[in-house]
């Protein structure tokens, strides 16, 4: 009989050695994840001057980074190249498809690339204006939109990387220009609140020939010298038309129709604007 009552009393004694055991051994892990959770706020959050502190985060210094998929190919490559740090991904293949980084000159810039490792699309910035650039499969430049503070323009070039068409905007005008094998204006089409205008301009982007309406929509025609001063000019206003021819010393020559009487007009004028001759 007292030797049953001493193994239940031991059997109690061990239940309640296990139970203290147990309990202690979920302090321990209380306080282990307690730990780990302000280690971890610590290491995201920094220190008390806001700033991170040594052996608050794993620090990597290397040249370089590498990336890798479970064939050992390397997809993402980190690192300096060209003056500048660049973040670069490559498809299965290996092929570089994207990147993203900061140029020589330390501007930002991402560009899209072709299978073939040709640069087609790139979007960064350009002496302090946002720019985005299509290119061809050579990485000739097609297409490119630039945005500045008082202007946007969107322009297309041929293979030569020729500027060759011209849409935008400046102030509050809005043009069209054609250009020549070289990138010169050759031809533009503007609007603005002053009137429209169709000009047509020399090899050496002088405006030759001038069409379109002025203020209060009065149509105008005007022929230009290689100065790009005005020799002949017909206008029709709300009166009657009026043709004009001048000469190298701003001597005017005028013909049209006299506004009252219907008559027909012909006028002289000097340099100085005063009136020659007049019929009638």
């Amino acid at each position: 009989m007292n030797t049953s009552r001493d193994r239940f009393e031991g059997l109690e004694k061990r239940i309640a050695g296990l139970e203290r055991e147990r309990w202690f051994l979920r302090g321990i892990l209380a306080l282990a994840v307690v730990g780990l959770g302000v280690a971890l706020v610590s290491g995201f959050s920094g220190g008390a001057d806001g700033k991170a502190g040594p052996g608050q985060f794993t620090q990597v210094d290397a040249g370089h980074i590498v990336l890798r998929d479970s064939d050992g190919q390397m997809r993402a490559w980190l690192g300096v190249a060209e003056g500048g740090p660049r973040l670069i991904f490559f498809d299965g293949a290996g092929q570089q498809r994207m990147g993203v980084g900061m140029t020589r000159q330390g501007d930002p810039a991402l560009a899209v690339y072709d299978p073939g490792e040709n640069p087609r699309v790139v979007l960064g910035i350009v002496e302090e204006w946002p720019g985005f650039v299509l290119r061809d499969t050579q990485g000739r430049k097609r297409v490119a939109l630039y945005s500045r503070d008082d202007w946007g323009s969107l322009y297309f070039y041929d293979r030569e990387e020729a500027r060759r068409t011209g849409i935008g905007q400046f102030g509050e005008a809005a043009a069209l220009n054609l250009c020549d094998e070289d990138g010169k204006d050759r031809l533009g089409l503007t609007t603005d609140r002053k009137g429209s205008s169709l000009s047509f301009f020399d090899i050496g982007r002088t405006k030759r020939i001038g069409l379109g309406l002025r203020q209060k929509d009065a149509p105008a025609m005007g022929f230009f010298d290689e100065e790009g001063q005005a020799v002949v000019s017909l206008t029709t206003p709300p009166s009657a038309p009026v043709l004009k021819m001048y000469g190298t010393n701003n001597m005017e020559v005028s013909f049209g129709f006299d506004a009252t009487n219907k008559m027909p007009r012909a006028e002289f004028l000097n340099p100085e604007r005063d009136p020659l001759w007049r019929v009638p």
